[in-house]
């Protein structure tokens, strides 16, 4: 069988997810793909937002490992819990690139199949800047934002930076990281999925 790459990874993965009852158990729970975060500088292969963001980066037979260090840094700083999922060649170095709180998955080939197996199970970060949440958001949802906790004055001609500035600096972090998540299941014109319909498609029961 051919070396596994980033699509046959990444169906198996989605169908991890939607099994996971954590992510079943709450509706709203949505899976996006290719998520930029810090205004671009990166971009995790799979993000699921529910009660936290979890993101899932994807290191596939066919890639090595050169870009992760940076990719670590990047979404060391946005996510709740962050899992790599890769193959058995690339597991014993990625142990010694990820911190110790990320999770790791194996995907390997058995037989006909793929199989998707938990090696380690990912911890919460405690290293989320809230900064970098901010611009999870657009310029319109971070106006509102303010505007729910009443600063209004002198913010609409800021830019979206500057408004993550103002944000993270005067709002509450719970506050902050609920509305993230909250405008991001809320979304309609962009790459996310519904789990509910996910599921569906992969036709699981």
């Amino acid at each position: 069988m051919d070396r596994l790459n980033d699509p046959e990874i990444r169906g198996v993965l989605y169908k991890k997810i939607a099994l996971q009852e954590e992510f079943i158990s709450d509706p709203s729970t949505i899976l996006v793909d290719e998520l930029d975060v810090c205004t671009g500088s990166a971009r995790i292969d799979v993000a699921v937002v529910n009660g936290k963001l979890h993101g899932y980066e994807i290191k596939s037979e066919r890639d090595n490992l050169d870009r992760l260090p940076s990719q670590i840094e990047y979404y060391n700083r946005v996510f709740d819990t962050l899992t790599l999922v890769t193959t058995k060649s690339h597991i014993s170095k990625a142990r010694e690139i990820i911190p110790k709180w990320w999770g790791i998955d194996c995907v390997n080939n058995i037989g006909q199949d793929i199989r998707i197996k938990t090696i380690r199970k990912p911890k919460d970060n405690h290293k989320v800047q809230l900064l970098d949440l901010t611009q999870l958001l657009w310029k319109d949802e971070l106006l509102e934002l303010l505007q729910s906790q009443g600063i209004n004055k002198g913010v609409k001609s800021k830019t979206r930076y500057q408004l993550g500035v103002i944000v993270s600096d005067k709002v509450d972090r719970e506050i902050v990281s609920t509305f993230v998540r909250e405008k991001l299941k809320a979304r309609t014109v962009w790459r996310a999925h519904q789990l509910q319909l996910l599921c569906d498609d992969l036709q699981l029961s």
